[in-house]
């Protein structure tokens, strides 16, 4: 979007490095005085103090934990809840991780970026407006969740490099 905005995500990806984090893939901007981005993945299940912040850029935080009910957890563990992806082809663990899910854009099989056509976008949280609007502000007892979902994961494009686990 900016420099600014480029500089403040690179501060950001630093801050949780020194806070204990393992840079897996190192978050950099370029060189060029524009707001270009290389993409960071930062390991940060033994960071200290990690504030709960929403970004926008192509960073990764990894929390490793032990069980899937631990990885929900991990995950609802945040004001924001813009969205939540499962990459899995058990139906079973898919259902749990929907019903207990607490985002507004929550996919199976499916990357979190964008967003489906159907309502909402930014769920209930600090991402969102708090609570269920426009057309759906009648239904104050629920909220919708958006979904794109598929039984089995995309194909990756040719040539895509992976991480090693």
């Amino acid at each position: 979007i900016s420099a600014k905005a480029a500089e403040g995500l690179e501060r950001a990806f630093d801050f949780r490095v020194d806070q204990g984090g393992e840079a897996i893939r190192t978050l950099s901007v370029q060189d060029d005085g524009g707001a270009f981005v290389s993409p960071g993945i930062v390991d940060l299940t033994r960071a200290d103090a990690i504030p709960d912040e929403e970004h926008f850029g192509p960073m990764l935080q990894i929390y490793r934990v032990k069980t899937f009910d631990d990885a929900i957890e991990r995950a609802n563990a945040t004001k924001f809840g813009l969205s939540a992806g499962l990459l899995s082809d058990d139906a079973k663990k898919w259902d749990q991780f929907f019903a207990l899910s607490r985002a507004g854009i929550v996919n199976w099989n499916r990357q979190t970026t964008g967003a489906s056509s159907a309502a909402p976008f930014g769920g209930v949280g600090h991402s969102g407006n708090h609570r269920p609007s426009a057309f759906y502000a009648a239904d104050y007892c629920a909220y919708p969740v958006a979904s794109m979902e598929g039984e089995a994961l995309l194909a990756m494009p040719k040539g895509q490099v992976g991480i090693k686990a």
